[in-house]
């Protein structure tokens, strides 16, 4: 309102209020004009604020959203930077003014004429609060460099080394380092090749009357006894019914081991493995007394050591070495049984290979060679070679 229009509009008051048979006093009517004329001054001094204070910040924040992130202020910075500054003295001040764009300012609203009862009220004006609108308050908290939480130093170099090494090695190195794992795993073989041998009966009169047992009449078996010499009351008859030429000849079915191992990985290179296994020995004895099966039933005890030469991704390839006790726990040739009081001692020499099928089963193949210590009394596949090649796979299942 400009101050022709203030004269205006009071004379206009001072007319109608006379006109009303009112004659107001000089002094009333100069508070009047001195409150219009206060409130005007506020009023002009609202609106001023009102587009002076958006400007100011426009002017002020429009840096900042040209370069809206570290990441584009680092570089000018680096490039300005003398020779003999490194980069690494930058310091980005994460409270640095970030400009928004300002809106338009809004038209006052035209000046409405009020009723002097109410000029009293509107002296004292409030001074317009600037409010950022919710998206614009987003994109500042975007913008506005926040600090990285400081990623813990590795405790050890050990810690440092495996933060250098990527991805599925990373993985690799870890399970090396702490392969101490259990395994437990199911294992089955045969040896390679089947075995035919001869022998002479007279030079063998413990096979020798056990074959001419078999021809007698069962019920005179029960006074007939073996024991661990070998001396048999019969033997005079059994070396009376064969003759001096007399042979027997045996065909010798493949041996099958079946078994339960337990495996515990002592460094990342070596493992240390053991169980129980069962041993199946069939053999066909052909003499003069017929054709009689021989069955030979043993539970024994591994030990073995392997070491790991290779490995790739889930391939595995290891050799070892092992011994083996072993226990004959149920003999027979044809009708009668036998025993075997004897332990048997084996060693060997093994390689294989492992595959990963799944997250903690694996697969393997491990031929080995065999060698039998002692042998015993009845003739059988490890008998007359000692020196036996067996296959062998199972799996393994990591605990």
């Amino acid at each position: 309102m400009t101050k022709g229009t203030n004269k205006d509009w009071i004379e206009a008051i001072r007319e109608k209020t006379l006109s009303d048979g009112t004659a107001p006093s000089p002094a009333g009517w100069e508070a009047i004009g001195r409150r219009v004329r206060r409130g005007a001054a506020l009023r002009r001094g609202a609106l001023a604020a009102a587009v002076i204070l958006p400007l100011a910040a426009l002017l002020l924040w429009s840096p900042i959203l040209r370069h809206p992130g570290p990441s584009s202020v680092i570089p000018d910075l680096i490039g300005d930077l003398p020779a003999d500054e490194s980069p690494a003295s930058i310091i980005v001040d994460p409270a640095t003014p970030v400009v928004i764009p300002a809106e338009e300012p809004e038209s006052p609203a035209p000046t409405q004429h009020v009723a002097p009862s109410s000029i009293l009220a509107r002296n004292e004006v409030k001074q317009p609060e600037i409010e950022v609108p919710s998206s614009k308050q987003a994109q500042i908290e975007d913008v506005i460099p926040t600090e990285e939480p400081e990623t813990p130093a590795p405790s050890t170099k050990q810690a440092q080394f495996e933060d250098e090494i990527p991805g599925q090695a990373r993985n690799d190195f870890k399970e090396a380092r702490h392969r101490t794992r259990v395994s437990v795993g199911l294992r089955a073989g045969t040896n390679a090749i089947r075995r035919e041998t001869g022998i002479a009966m007279q030079s063998s009169p413990y096979i020798a009357t056990l074959a001419y047992m078999n021809t007698l009449d069962p019920g005179m078996l029960p006074r007939v006894k073996s024991t661990a010499s070998n001396t048999l009351p019969y033997g005079i008859g059994a070396n009376q019914y064969f003759p001096e030429s007399a042979s027997a000849t045996y065909h010798h079915d493949l041996p099958l081991t079946v078994g339960l191992q337990l495996g515990l990985d002592l460094l990342p290179w070596l493992g240390l493995e053991s169980g129980v296994e069962y041993t199946y020995l069939h053999s066909t004895q052909n003499s003069a007394a017929g054709t009689l099966d021989q069955r030979l039933h043993f539970i024994g005890i591994p030990l073995r050591v392997d070491f790991r030469i290779w490995r790739l991704g889930a391939w595995d390839l290891y050799a070892g070495v092992g011994t083996k006790l072993e226990k004959c726990v149920s003999a027979s040739l044809g009708r009668i049984a036998c025993e075997e009081p004897r332990l048997q001692w084996s060693a060997e020499a093994f390689g294989g290979i492992q595959i990963r099928i799944w997250d903690h089963t694996h697969l393997y193949f491990q031929p080995a060679l065999s060698w039998y210590l002692t042998q015993t009394d009845l003739i059988t596949y490890r008998t007359e070679n000692p020196l036996g090649f067996s296959l062998n796979a199972g799996l393994r299942f990591d605990l």
